[in-house]
């Protein structure tokens, strides 16, 4: 058992405990199946159709089946193969439209979220400036060796929590669009996240004075729910940050001005202050 006084008491693993499919998750895979099978039979069994009535418009000289012989491939080009063309162009709209979503998420107030974890975090050491001089190899480097995150401290961790209340309407708006256009592996992220930062708010109301961390780390349940929320801020990012540097480098060297920028408002809060003052002078 984890306790305070151990070092693994601020450490948390990025790799989740992988789960027995559920019977849901069988089912899924056997209707994916059962779907694959009858379209594979379908591009089979037409042709071969059209084939015979061909056969027996030149056995019998019925022109009507020549007629009839041009149903299946109508039916194979028309209602198969246009339907999955359309189908995969639809797809593709949707993951397009995902990108312009993450977009927006990354760059609103969830980006203070992301900047308290990086700023709490000991190993590895993640710095905002290190990522903006970062080339796509490096990158790919820093999310594949991502394995124990260590931070710094209770407190810490405790301003990442909080700082999750305020970005409670992103995670909304974010499942409202994964709800919308059937983003079923997002919403349930976001319902996650979503029960997470009701927690908080809940502890917080009623312990105003007390660490929510504190309490979330002395039950299995609670530290498993912190460590997925902690560790999946961390993964999310650097995910976003290297499909950003692979296919619009551009949006990425915005993202990351904009993430320098915040940090430098962070740590020097009355740099305008005195700006001010100097200018009144």
């Amino acid at each position: 058992m984890i306790t305070p006084d151990s070092d693994d008491y601020l450490s948390f693993s990025c790799q989740q405990t992988i789960q027995p499919p559920s019977e849901d998750d069988d089912k899924g895979e056997k209707k994916k199946k059962k779907f694959f099978t009858t379209y594979t039979v379908l591009l089979i069994i037409l042709p071969i159709l059209t084939l015979f009535f061909l056969w027996v418009e030149q056995v019998t000289h019925i022109l009507f089946m020549a007629h009839v012989a041009a149903i299946p491939l109508e039916i194979m080009f028309g209602a198969i193969i246009v339907e999955r063309f359309l189908a995969g162009r639809e797809k593709k709209g949707r993951l397009r439209q995902l990108m312009h979503m993450k977009s927006y998420i990354f760059r609103s107030r969830i980006r203070e979220v992301f900047i308290n974890n990086f700023n709490a975090m000991v190993h590895p050491h993640i710095d905002i400036r290190q990522l903006a001089s970062a080339e796509l190899p490096e990158l790919c480097k820093l999310r594949e060796e991502l394995d124990v995150i260590q931070y710094r401290s209770v407190e810490d961790l405790e301003t990442i929590a909080v700082s999750y209340i305020d970005a409670r309407g992103v995670f909304i708006t974010f499942m409202d669009w994964a709800i919308q256009h059937d983003f079923e592996a997002i919403l349930e992220d976001m319902i996650f996240v979503l029960h997470f930062i009701q927690d908080v708010r809940m502890y917080k109301e009623y312990h105003p004075d007390c660490l929510f961390v504190e309490y979330a780390m002395s039950t299995p349940a609670g530290r498993e729910k912190l460590r997925k929320v902690l560790t999946d801020g961390v993964t999310k990012f650097l995910d976003y940050a290297i499909e950003l540097k692979t296919e619009r480098p551009l949006v990425y060297d915005e993202l990351i001005s904009e993430y320098l920028m915040a940090v430098e408002m962070k740590s020097t809060p009355e740099t305008g202050s005195d700006v001010a003052v100097s200018q009144t002078a």
